[in-house]
């Protein structure tokens, strides 16, 4: 095409061809370092240096295509830094799907960089024909507005994936974290657009000086007010929840066990021996508690352990040595066999069961939201592999997670608990905590297995999106991993306690109040 062209423009056209590599190269960097706005660092300043980047790049581009482009650039290392953790799944020891890694660490950032690269290339479109000016005020925002949109898309379509959206980053700064209780997270990531990109706005603009301290003015109010109204929430809160104690504990237990070794025949029954001794009752575990909830992780038993005699002996007189009310609930795998005569398949459920003092399971709820290819194949009459998880894979649960527990304390009366019930990776969909009853629920309970991800960012940006949750609903979050992040935290955010990741530990505090 450059042949074309006289020399000089032979030239200018040549130099413009690598030019194109190196700022898709340079974007990419840019997004990696805007990474570092989310766990375990949160540095919000990245994400205002990578967006505001991002938009006078996408603004001075000419073409939809190359604006396009360079956003999926800046996408793909955003997400490919931010999400590298996310194969080490695969590499759990004796995991017959280690060869698929690179496919892991790569594929998930290039699909979910599509989002804001299609976003871009329709604000360009629309930009173009309808505005005819570029970093106009209606620039700014159609801009902002799509890449929201971008977010809010990636985390309902095709299953959903609200993974490391960038409102997460102010979990470190929780005044302005509290906005989330307008609404949820997708209220403050939009926000956060919107304050990430005014620095490039504002600052590349033609406008007047007086045009841009009126613009100033408005962004700076709004970030004022938000701190304002969070900062009264968590004042609020503090105030309410010291005069209205709760008179339930919460017992989680994080026995830290190794993924290598959690299903292996020969390790099953002395892990299930370690978490009973963990859960065993101490003096200290009910003082002026009217009940005791014991958390165990998630499949911390499975259903040979319910069919089997002595460890459910073992389970009831480690309950029953508890002097008042006490219910276990714990992540289970449960197991229902097939019946070939009756052309009935077997299934796979991720669940938690509650069980009263006596041991007798009185509410199970199944897993709605799988995670694919962990625990199910999409389109698996097609894809004929077995999930990572190792077998034929889990049946998607039908079952709401508002649950509804009626206790008969033995002094008479009458105890109601309601609480949600997540499953690992439930606890990252806002939609999921949202409540439909009058009767508010008392807590939010949440088992995951973090142990797959090892040492990494994974558990920490896991434990900061139940956080958020706790946040959105007003609710405390009971959170017991297998191995980190375990957490009792508050409802405007707060970790009341936790145990960090790798470590084997229990956690007993009484519950936090909600918030009215």
């Amino acid at each position: 095409m450059c042949n074309k062209l006289s020399e000089n423009n032979r030239t200018l056209c040549r130099n413009a061809q690598w030019h194109l590599p190196l700022k898709l190269i340079a974007m990419f960097a840019i997004g990696g370092f805007a990474s570092l706005s989310m766990a375990p660092l949160n540095l919000w300043p990245t994400i205002f240096f990578g967006l505001s980047t991002l938009y006078i790049i996408v603004t001075r581009t000419p073409t939809p295509l190359k604006a396009g482009a360079f956003t999926f650039a800046f996408s793909l290392g955003y997400f490919g830094f931010s999400l590298s953790w996310i194969g080490n799944a695969l590499l759990v020891e004796n995991n017959p799907y280690w060869w698929a890694w690179p496919l892991a660490v790569s594929g998930l950032p290039l699909i979910l960089a599509l989002f804001p690269a299609l976003m871009t290339i329709t604000y360009k479109s629309f930009s173009q024909i309808c505005i005819k000016r570029e970093n106009t005020a209606l620039n700014y925002i159609i801009f902002c507005f799509l890449l929201a949109v971008a977010d809010y898309a990636r985390g309902h379509l095709f299953t959903g994936f609200p993974w490391n959206l960038y409102g997460y980053t102010w979990i470190d700064i929780l005044p302005i974290a509290q906005l989330a209780a307008l609404s949820d997270v997708y209220l403050l990531n939009t926000v956060t657009i919107f304050w990430a990109i005014a620095p490039a706005f504002i600052l590349s603009t033609n406008h007047s000086k007086m045009r841009k301290s009126i613009y100033c003015v408005i962004i700076l109010s709004t970030f004022a007010a938000s701190w304002l109204y969070g900062q009264n929430r968590i004042n609020n809160y503090a105030a309410f929840s010291s005069a209205k104690p709760k008179d339930t504990r919460i017992i989680i237990v994080q026995p830290n066990i190794k993924q290598s070794e959690k299903w292996k025949p020969e390790k099953r029954a002395q892990n299930f021996i370690d978490i009973v001794k963990m859960s065993q009752y101490q003096e200290n575990h009910d003082i002026g508690a009217e009940i005791t909830l014991i958390i165990w992780p998630e499949t911390a038993i499975s259903q040979n352990i319910l069919n089997t005699e002595w460890t459910m002996d073992a389970i009831q007189n480690m309950l029953s040595a508890y002097p008042r009310n006490v219910l276990l609930i714990t992540g289970a795998l449960r197991h229902i066999p097939g019946n070939k005569t009756e052309q009935k398949p077997e299934h796979f459920y991720n669940s938690i069961l509650t069980l009263d003092k006596s041991g007798r399971v009185i509410d199970t709820y199944d897993k709605r939201h799988l995670v694919p290819f962990g625990e199910y194949i999409p389109l698996d009459s097609y894809i004929k592999i077995s999930p990572i998880v190792g077998f034929a894979g889990f049946k998607k649960g039908s079952n709401v997670n508002e649950r509804t527990i009626r206790l008969q304390p033995e002094d008479g009366g009458q105890y109601i608990l309601k609480y949600i019930t997540l499953v690992c990776y439930e606890a990252i969909f806002p939609d999921y905590v949202r409540f439909t009853t009058s009767k508010k629920p008392d807590f939010i309970v949440n088992v995951t297995n973090d142990a797959w991800y090892g040492k990494s960012a994974g558990p920490y940006q896991h434990i900061v999106q139940t956080r958020f949750r706790a946040i959105e609903s007003g609710l405390p979050f009971i959170r017991s991993a297998n191995t980190g992040i375990s957490a009792i935290i508050d409802p405007v955010g707060n970790k009341i306690s936790s145990i960090d990741l790798m470590k084997k530990n229990i956690l007993s505090e009484k519950l936090p109040q909600t918030i009215d």
